[in-house]
């Protein structure tokens, strides 16, 4: 656990020193999550830069970090769809009501 925690202050102090967030970009990283890395950067260099600048933690955090993000970002999404489709299918039971019979809306083809 240690490491994840190490992950979260290295992000957190990153935040606050340009100098360190301008050294960031050069490896990918041009935007930070609350606690988490981005997908698409060097990990091995930002370990390193990490560890220059006194964090310790591993490939393994970063990627267990970036997993957790995805999967909350993930949930939220489902949760939204799940959300527009209920409006979806009131939207069309209102047109369904005012009109002679109208095709079931087929959320699963396009």
């Amino acid at each position: 656990m240690k490491g994840t925690s190490e992950l979260k202050r290295f992000i957190e102090h990153s935040k606050k020193d340009p100098a360190l967030a301008a050294q960031l970009a050069q490896f990918g990283v041009e935007q930070w999550g609350d606690e988490h890395l981005p997908v698409d950067i060097d990990i091995a260099k930002v370990i390193e830069l990490a560890q220059d600048h006194g964090y310790h933690f591993d490939q393994s955090d970063v990627l267990k970090s970036q997993c957790e993000h995805l999967h909350s970002f993930w949930m939220f999404e489902m949760e939204n769809s799940f959300v527009a489709r209920r409006f979806m299918a009131r939207i069309q039971l209102r047109i369904d009501r005012a009109s002679t019979e109208t095709q079931e809306i087929d959320y699963y083809r396009y």
